[in-house]
């Protein structure tokens, strides 16, 4: 496995942090194929992306507080069912294989894509 280069860590976080903050999310969908790059191993760059995207979303809440963005009580009602899902998706990693994790997460992409062009 090849480690994670600094100018790789450097374009994965900015351009996380450019999309998380603009549109809510999408950072991990530019951060995990740039980790992946050079051959790094597919569910330490999807880990290092949760990672980063939890630090960089701390960031995103506070701007949306101050602009008058956040809807509080929309956040307690889906934070509980957002744990749970978090969970077993964190514990469902280490069963998926990693091609098929890539596979999973490209039709994710291109179904997201596809939604948001057609609405």
């Amino acid at each position: 496995m090849n480690e994670i280069s600094k100018p790789q860590a450097a374009a994965a976080g900015l351009a996380g942090g450019l999309l998380n903050g603009a549109f809510g999310s999408g950072g991990g969908s530019a951060a995990v194929p740039i980790l992946e790059w050079g051959g790094n191993d597919a569910k330490k760059c999807h880990a290092m992306s949760v990672a980063i995207m939890f630090f960089l979303s701390i960031v995103s809440t506070v701007g949306n507080i101050f602009l008058g963005y956040f809807p509080l009580d929309t956040v307690k009602e889906l934070l509980p069912a957002g744990i749970l899902g978090a969970s077993v998706g964190a514990a469902a990693l280490k069963k998926v294989d990693n091609d098929l994790l890539r596979r999973i997460f490209g039709v994710f992409l291109i179904w997201s894509g596809g939604r948001i062009l057609t609405q």
